[in-house]
This record gives C-alpha cells, sequence and structure tokens, in this order.
C-alpha cells in the first residue's frame, strides 16, 4: 500500500500552507519548503520502479520530479512552492510505475490561506480624533472650505446651503442629527499612510473637512456609479485582494451601508446612511468566505477588532452593528484619485437645486413641460 505525507522540515505534519506579506511586504509562502515523504510496503519487485511527483505546475522539487529506485520502500522530494495560488486546495499525488504500468497511486489535498497586510498601520496613521464633535469640533458650512473643495458648481451659493450643508456637517447638539466626516478621516487616514499627506494640526482638520466633500464632486460620484448600479460586495473585497497581492498596498476605502438601487427609500439612504472606513488587511481560507480588517473613524481604538465578513458565494457581507447579511446594501470601492484629482460638483449642484429648493424644482418641471409640448407641436407640424 502506498501511503504519501506532507511534512515541514522539522517533521511535523503540513496540512496548510500560508501565501503571506508582512505589512506592505512581498508575499511569500510559510513555509517557504517542504518535504513530501511517499512509502510503500510492497518488496515483491528485484528490479527499478519509477516514482512520479504531482505538484502544481509552477512548484519546484529535488531531486526530479520522475525518479526510478531499485527496492525503495521510501521516498522523498524536498518542495518549493512558487507563485502566486489559483485555488485554496491543491492535490498533491505521487503514482508508481512498474514497466509503464501504474501499479500504486496516493495523494494528499493541502489547504492554502491567504493573508495580506498594506502599509496602513492604525496604530501610527490614525488621526487623533473620532468622528464625534465632542473630539473633532462641530462642523458647519464655511467658505474657505467650500472654495478648497470645488472649483465649479451650479448655483454655489444655493449648493452650499443645500446638498453640501447637509453632507459637511458635524454637531453636537442633542436635538439634531448628528452627521459626521468619516469620509474625510478615512480618505486622509489613507493618504498619509501612503505618504500622500502630511498635513498636521489645523491643516490635517481641514484636510479632513475638504476630502468629506469631496464625495460630491462629478469624478467621485462618477467613479461610484458602477460599485453603485451592478452592486458587488465580493467584487469590493477582490480588488482590495488583488491590489495587495500585486503590489503590496491598495488606495481605496470602503464605503459601507451603501443602500441598493432598487429600494425604495434610495435617495434617503444615500444622504443618511452611509459610511466610510479603511480596509488594511485580509484574510481569506476558501473561495467562499473571506474577512477584512478595517479602520473605523467611529471606533479607532479597535482596529484590531473591526472586521467585514464576507460571504462571497451569495455576494453579501457583514459588518455588526451596522450591517447583517441580509441588508439591502453594498460597498462601494472607489480609489483615491477621485477625491484628490476631482474638483467640479456640477452632478451634484443640480441635485441639490432639485432637492432643496422649491421654486428651481418648479422651474425644471416648467422647462420639462415646455420641452414635451414643443416636441409636440414639432410632431404635428410635420404631420
Amino acid at each position: 500500500m502506498l501511503a504519501v505525507h506532507l511534512v515541514t522540515e522539522d517533521g511535523r505534519l503540513l496540512e496548510r500552507l500560508t501565501f503571506r506579506n508582512e505589512r506592505g511586504g512581498r508575499f511569500q509562502y510559510r513555509p517557504a519548503r517542504f518535504q513530501v515523504v511517499a512509502e510503500w510496503g510492497d518488496l515483491s519487485h528485484n528490479h527499478a520502479v519509477e516514482w512520479r511527483l504531482s505538484l502544481p505546475a509552477s512548484w519546484l522539487a529535488l531531486p526530479d520530479r520522475r525518479l526510478s529506485a531499485l527496492g525503495a520502500r521510501r521516498v522523498a522530494w524536498l518542495v518549493f512552492p512558487q507563485g502566486r495560488p489559483r485555488c485554496f486546495e491543491y492535490p498533491i499525488s505521487v503514482t508508481v510505475f512498474d514497466r509503464g504500468r501504474q501499479v500504486a497511486r496516493a495523494e494528499q489535498m493541502l489547504r492554502i490561506e491567504l493573508r495580506g497586510e498594506s502599509p496602513f498601520d492604525p496604530a501610527r496613521d490614525r488621526l487623533p480624533w473620532v468622528n464625534r464633535a465632542s473630539e473633532f469640533g462641530p462642523v458647519e458650512p464655511e467658505d474657505r472650505h467650500f472654495r478648497a473643495t470645488f472649483r465649479l458648481a451650479l448655483f454655489p451659493n444655493a449648493f452650499r446651503r443645500g446638498l453640501y450643508r447637509m453632507v459637511v456637517r458635524l454637531s453636537d447638539d442633542a436635538g439634531d442629527s448628528p452627521g459626521g466626516v468619516c469620509t474625510g478621516m478615512a480618505r486622509v487616514a489613507l493618504a498619509r499612510s501612503l505618504g500622500a499627506l502630511r498635513a498636521e494640526g489645523e491643516a490635517l482638520r481641514d484636510a479632513v473637512i475638504v476630502l468629506h466633500g469631496r464625495q460630491l464632486t462629478d469624478r467621485a460620484l462618477l467613479a461610484g456609479v458602477p460599485w453603485f448600479f451592478w452592486p458587488s460586495p465580493a467584487r469590493a473585497y477582490r480588488r482590495f485582494a488583488r491590489d495587495l497581492l500585486r503590489r503590496g498596498w491598495s488606495d481605496v476605502c470602503f464605503d459601507v451601508n451603501v443602500p441598493k438601487p432598487w429600494r425604495r427609500d434610495v435617495v434617503r439612504a444615500l444622504l443618511g446612511q452611509g459610511h466610510t472606513v479603511v480596509p488594511y488587511a485580509f484574510h481569506q481560507r476558501s473561495a467562499d468566505e473571506a474577512e477584512v480588517l478595517v479602520w473605523d473613524p467611529n471606533r479607532p481604538e479597535a482596529a484590531g477588532e473591526t472586521a467585514i465578513s464576507f460571504d462571497l458565494q451569495r455576494d453579501r457581507y457583514r459588518y455588526p452593528p451596522l450591517v447583517e447579511n441580509d441588508d439591502r446594501v453594498t460597498i462601494v470601492a472607489v480609489r483615491q484619485r477621485a477625491y484628490f484629482a476631482g474638483r467640479t460638483a456640477l452632478l451634484s449642484s443640480f441635485a441639490s437645486l432639485v432637492l432643496y429648493s422649491p421654486a428651481a424644482r418648479r422651474a425644471l418641471v416648467g422647462v420639462a413641460a415646455g420641452l414635451l409640448a414643443g416636441i409636440g407641436l414639432l410632431r404635428l407640424a410635420r404631420r
């Protein structure tokens, strides 16, 4: 009977390989090498037989995967796993051939685990405030922040009093909605970790307010369109994990608790329930499930325990206490450049007129009615 064992260099049984990096570094297998030991109890052959080792194509083995031995009961190979894993379980098999005829075969399954870390360090890169007015201070629309956030908007004064004020505010008034600047805090913390921002003190606070407002720019809104209209938390996870696997770092934040577009209350939910966190590490043991550690501006002290659990098979996620698996929400994973390069706000300023200005809303309805009437008259005239 043929038996195959996978063992580490110190003789322990090996059931799982880990493909991981350390804080933005290069991914490597742990352990970096292991042994495949084959034992065969049949000693009836008085001539050489051939042993064949089957491994993933890119992996290396010493000695050669095919070797001949006379009267050997035990054969061992030293294996060096190579390349990014393509699945989460690999078959490792040994087959014995006698004069070209297969006489024995045995197989062991080797599980693969992925662990990735970005350069973001919650202890080092966290901001000096929690996303609360008692720590960050109250935020109300200011002209200097508005001008630093946008270069071009429709009816800027009405926009600043309308949608901008709804989004960029943080209050400690017990009788009012507290608001928040989580998007700005997450974007600034991520930028600091990547060396793209070095502001401190009041300049750092200003950067948070400006980048929080940049979620209303055309570039940020358009970058989020595919994530909103084709919602997929699994795709957001894969973007982050793929970034780390390819280059060791990622420039995406996760906007969580974003309503799916077919909800009846989608407009109200978009304005009131979204939240932004910084993903900085992932862990995946199977094709169906994964976990991402995040830095949350609302809970910065709990970074090591704050995680999003992904159900990749059902394309859902869980982020307690904010999101449960069956909630009709998704994740938007937009890159930093949409917030640092975008300065126009034509789309959101137009939306602000519709949402917050009754006079503008009536005017738009009148214009639409006039256009429809004009088109109708033109069709009648052509008959």
